[in-house]
């Protein structure tokens, strides 16, 4: 196989930075053929903050999927988190020009256009454009109107745009990694590819991805994207509760966490205790597990309540009957599905991968998601340039956000 049916997804997060390289079929099916990470550096809540350090924790990781794949990469579809990232729903409005009344590419270009009119600022950078729905003449639910015939096409879109600063920073740390950029990816919307169902996402439902340093949530109805948003939150502010209420250090609190930590009580025995090292090493002490959980619930239930907020602030809580998936390196605390269906009365379930290769055992587990998703989303743009003869086509520097509409549409 040549180095064009080579896929790459490199996901930079605030705790792993994570390259997987994948190798796609004729027919579109994907084998995982490298898998590398490495500790994050110099990046704080899904934004770098030394660049030095993130770059060389991106060479590690990207070297080390190298080594398992047998070769060189030279470009990645790169994901992007952090507070910076913000969303909006937007509407365009366009008369159908023409002598005859039928819908083109050009019209449908034309409305997505008006749509992202004024809604990004000059400190901010456009990621993704997606259509959600179509209107022509007052008709909706329209996913793809082209060829039709009307007089006013109207559409509704869901914008997704991040700080140019933060932007900036991650193309520089993926360039001076070695690669060059396919495409910049929300992070969640990566996730949700390999995570839930076309049923799911027709019928309504949360994804909830809990990172180290961030908290990223996507809202699903009728197929699309109707919310997004980050919270800087995320599984080393549990670490932190740990690590101050235990009297140790951090690295010893995450140990902690990954062995010994749970959100509810699972009816361990009083005398069921876990031995904690001081900060300074020199001394231990035991406490019970019962302990653990009144450090660790607190943090979850507030999470969870922010989380609340914002599905309550997009005004979607009474249409996501599919409830609430969960998913990312944070997802696996025990007893984390418990206090989302606490807090949302919604039923909950945890989200991974359903890779079927050799790999499937490393790869299935939640916190590849984003990953994972890296690979799905590139598999669906190949494919797609695959059926319409055309080449891929790289994204480099300040061209990576010049968005390919067609193909997002068609997708969502």
């Amino acid at each position: 196989m040549g180095m064009d049916e080579i896929i790459v997804g490199l996901d930079i997060g605030s705790e792993k930075v994570c390259t997987v390289i994948g190798e796609l079929n004729e027919d579109d099916q994907i084998e995982i053929i490298g898998i590398g990470t490495s500790p994050s550096l110099g990046i704080k809540k899904g934004v770098i903050i030394d660049l030095d350090q993130a770059i060389q924790s991106a060479k590690e990781s990207i070297e080390s999927a190298e080594r398992m794949a047998g070769i060189r990469i030279g470009s990645a579809f790169v994901s992007i988190a952090g507070s910076h990232i913000t969303s909006v729903n937007s509407k365009g409005v366009i008369a159908i020009s023409g002598d005859s009344p039928e819908i083109t590419e050009n019209d449908i270009e034309k409305v997505i256009e008006a749509a992202k009119a004024g809604i990004v600022s000059s400190e901010k950078e456009l990621i993704h454009t997606l259509s959600r729905e179509f209107i022509v003449d007052g008709q909706g639910g329209i996913s793809d109107p082209l060829g039709m015939s009307g007089a006013r096409l109207e559409c509704k879109v869901h914008i997704v745009a991040g700080s140019i600063i933060a932007v900036q920073n991650l193309i520089k740390c993926v360039e001076g990694a070695g690669l060059d950029i396919e495409e910049i990816i929300f992070g969640t919307l990566a996730s949700s590819n390999v995570i839930l169902s076309n049923a799911e996402k027709e019928l309504g439902i949360l994804l909830v991805d809990i990172g180290a340093g961030t908290t990223e949530i996507a809202i699903f109805v009728e197929g699309g994207l109707t919310y997004s948003a980050v919270l800087p939150v995320g599984g080393i502010q549990i670490t932190n509760d740990l690590a101050v209420g235990l009297r140790t250090s951090i690295e010893e609190a995450e140990k902690i966490k990954i062995n010994y930590g749970s959100a509810v009580e699972n009816g361990d025995s009083p005398e069921n205790l876990v031995e904690i090292s001081s900060i300074s090493g020199e001394d231990k002490h035991n406490v019970s597990k019962k302990f653990l959980v009144e450090i660790i619930e607190p943090r979850v239930s507030e999470i969870f309540n922010l989380v609340g907020v914002e599905v309550r602030k997009s005004g979607c809580y009474n249409i996501i009957p599919g409830g609430i998936v969960i998913t990312g390196g944070s997802s696996l605390l025990p007893g984390i599905s418990e206090v989302a269906e606490q807090v949302f009365n919604l039923p909950s379930r945890l989200g991974r991968p359903h890779y079927e290769g050799e790999l499937a055992d490393m790869i299935n587990d939640p916190s590849y998601s984003e990953a994972i998703g890296l690979l799905s989303f590139a598999t669906e743009k190949y494919s797609i340039a695959r059926s319409f003869q055309s080449t891929k086509r790289k994204i480099r520097g300040n061209n990576i956000f010049t968005k390919i509409t067609s193909w997002l549409k068609d997708f969502f």
